[in-house]
C-alpha cells in the first residue's frame, strides 16, 4: 500500500504573516491615514486663509491708512521746467508761474597741488567753510597714505571725505585735465548757503599752502532758485510775488509740491500749473479696494465650497465648518449693510454673489460732485482711528487674525492633532511589527512541522511503496 501527500498546502511564513497582520490592522491604518490627510489639509487651508486675510488687511492699510483714495493731479503746461504733485486737500485751479533760476550746488576746483611736501603735525590744518556759517578742519599732516613723503590731490581728497566733522557736506574728487590733477570740491548743500571757501591760513608756509590758499576756480556757482507766482512783473522794483530759496522744491501753494529742473529765458511766456481731480488715479485706488475685497472673498468661497459630486468637484476644506462660513457671510453682510448707500453712490456695488464691482463712470461723476465723500465712505483701518467700511471690515477680520484670534486657536488645535496622529502612527508601526514578528514565528514553526510531516510521509512511501497487496 502506497502513502501519498499533497505539497500544494505549503506556504511562505513571511507572506502569510504579512497578510494576516495587514488583515487585522488595515482598518486602523486607514483611519489614521484619513485623519492625518484631513489634518494636513486643514493646516494648509488655515495657512491659505491667514495669508488671504493678512493680505487683505495690508492692502486696506496701504490704500487708506496714510493717504486718501481721492487723487488730485498737478501738472505744468510745460513738463520741461519740472513736475508737481498735489494732495487731496489742494484746491482745484490754475496758477501762472515764471521760473527765473533753479538752485545749484557750488563746485570749485584747485590746481597745482600734486607732489607737495607733507606738512608737519599742527601745520597742515585746512579749514573748509560754507556760506551757512558751518565749517570743518582737515589735518593734512595725516593724509599721506602711501608713505612717499608727498601729498597728492587724491590723498587730500580722501582726507577731506574721511573727516568725521565733514558730515558729507562737501565731497572731494580729482579731475585730471592735460595731465594736471585738480582737486574738485562739491557742496551737497543746495543754493547760496552752500557756497564753498577754503582757508589755508593756519598752514605752514610752502607750496601746499600757496596752492590751497589760491582763489578757487568756480565750476558751478552757488545759486538760489527764484520763481515768480503770477508771472514776472514789468516793474523790476516790484518783488511782491517773488520767491527765492535754496531748494528747487516749492510748497507755496497749499497742498501742492512743485520741483523745478530748468529755468526759463527772459521773455518766455509763464507756465501754467493746473490742479484738478485725477479721475484715472482715483479709479485705480477704488478698484484696488474692490480687488482686495474680492480676492479675500474668492479664497473664502473656495474654502467653503460644498462641491458637486455629480461632476466630481471636491468640496472645500471648510465646507462643513460653520465658523468659516459665518466669517464669509459676515463680511458680505457688513459690506451690504454699509455699501448699499454710500459706496453705491460712488459706483461701488455689491453683486448677487457678494463680490464688488466698480462703475468708473459713476465714480468720476460722484467724486466731482463730492470730492471728500469717497474717502469718508470707505474710511480707513489705521490703528489710531479706524472708520468707515474699511474700519468695520478690518475690525471683524482682526477677530480672526489677532494673536489670540480664531486662526491662532485653530492652528494650535490642528498642530496638537497632527502631533497626536504622528504619535499614533508611530505606535501603530511598533504594534504592527510586534504582531508581524509573532505571526511569522508561529508560521515558521508550522512550516517546520509541515516539513517534518512531509519527511515522515516520504519515509512511509519508501517502506510501503513496493507493497503489491491492496
Amino acid at each position: 500500500m502506497a502513502i501519498t501527500t499533497n505539497a500544494s498546502n505549503t506556504y511562505d511564513p513571511t507572506a502569510s504573516a504579512q497578510a494576516l497582520t495587514d488583515k487585522y490592522t488595515a482598518d486602523l491604518q486607514t483611519r489614521i491615514t484619513e485623519q492625518t490627510k484631513a489634518a494636513t489639509a486643514t493646516s494648509a487651508a488655515l495657512t491659505n486663509l491667514k495669508m488671504a486675510m493678512t493680505s487683505f488687511t495690508s492692502s486696506l492699510l496701504a490704500l487708506t491708512g496714510t493717504k486718501p483714495l481721492l487723487v488730485q493731479g498737478a501738472t505744468f503746461s510745460s513738463t520741461a521746467v519740472g513736475s508737481a504733485t498735489a494732495t487731496a486737500t489742494a484746491a482745484a485751479g490754475t496758477y501762472s508761474l515764471f521760473v527765473e533760476k533753479v538752485a545749484t550746488s557750488n563746485q570749485v576746483s584747485l590746481g597745482g597741488i600734486g607732489g607737495s611736501a607733507i606738512p608737519a603735525s599742527g601745520d597742515g590744518n585746512l579749514k573748509i567753510k560754507l556760506a551757512n556759517n558751518t565749517d570743518f578742519t582737515v589735518d593734512l599732516s595725516k593724509a599721506n597714505s602711501d608713505a612717499d613723503q608727498t601729498l597728492s590731490a587724491t590723498e587730500i581728497a580722501a582726507a577731506i571725505n574721511a573727516e568725521p566733522n565733514n558730515n558729507a557736506r562737501v565731497t572731494a574728487s580729482v579731475i585730471t585735465i592735460g595731465g594736471v590733477a585738480q582737486l574738485v570740491l562739491t557742496s551737497t548743500i543746495s543754493g547760496e548757503e552752500g557756497a564753498i571757501s577754503v582757508d589755508a591760513s593756519a598752514m605752514a608756509d610752502g607750496d601746499l599752502k600757496t596752492a590751497l590758499g589760491a582763489a578757487p576756480k568756480q565750476l558751478v556757482a552757488a545759486q538760489d532758485a527764484i520763481i515768480w507766482i503770477g508771472g514776472k512783473p514789468a516793474d523790476p522794483s516790484d518783488t511782491s510775488n517773488r520767491v527765492k530759496q535754496s531748494s528747487n522744491t516749492f510748497s507755496n501753494i497749499d497742498g501742492v509740491k512743485m520741483t523745478f529742473t530748468k529755468a526759463q529765458a527772459d521773455g518766455d511766456t509763464p507756465i501754467t500749473l493746473t490742479v484738478a481731480l485725477d479721475t484715472s488715479a482715483t479709479a485705480t485706488n477704488a478698484q484696488s479696494f474692490v480687488d482686495a475685497y474680492n480676492k479675500l472673498k474668492t479664497v473664502l468661497d473656495g474654502l467653503t465650497d460644498p462641491g458637486d459630486p455629480s461632476s466630481g468637484k471636491a468640496a472645500g476644506t471648510f465646507s462643513t465648518d460653520s465658523g468659516v462660513r459665518v466669517l464669509r457671510d459676515q463680511l458680505v453682510r457688513t459690506l451690504r449693510e454699509t455699501a448699499t448707500g454710500a459706496l453705491a453712490t460712488f459706483g461701488i456695488t455689491a453683486q448677487r454673489n457678494g463680490s464688488l464691482a466698480l462703475d468708473t463712470v459713476k465714480l468720476a461723476a460722484a467724486v466731482k460732485a463730492n470730492p471728500t465723500g469717497l474717502d469718508k465712505a470707505i474710511g480707513n483701518n489705521s490703528g489710531g482711528a479706524p472708520s468707515g467700511i474699511a474700519g468695520k471690515l478690518d475690525k471683524y477680520v482682526e477677530l480672526w487674525t489677532s494673536s489670540t484670534g480664531q486662526l491662532a486657536q485653530r492652528e494650535t488645535s490642528v498642530a496638537k492633532l497632527q502631533k497626536t496622529l504622528t504619535e499614533r502612527q508611530a505606535k501603530f508601526e511598533t504594534d504592527y511589527t510586534t504582531m508581524y514578528n509573532r505571526y511569522k514565528a508561529q508560521f515558521t514553526e508550522l512550516q517546520i512541522l509541515q516539513e517534518r510531516m512531509a519527511q515522515t510521509t516520504d519515509m512511509f512511501d519508501a517502506l510501503f511503496g513496493n507493497d503489491k497487496s491492496t
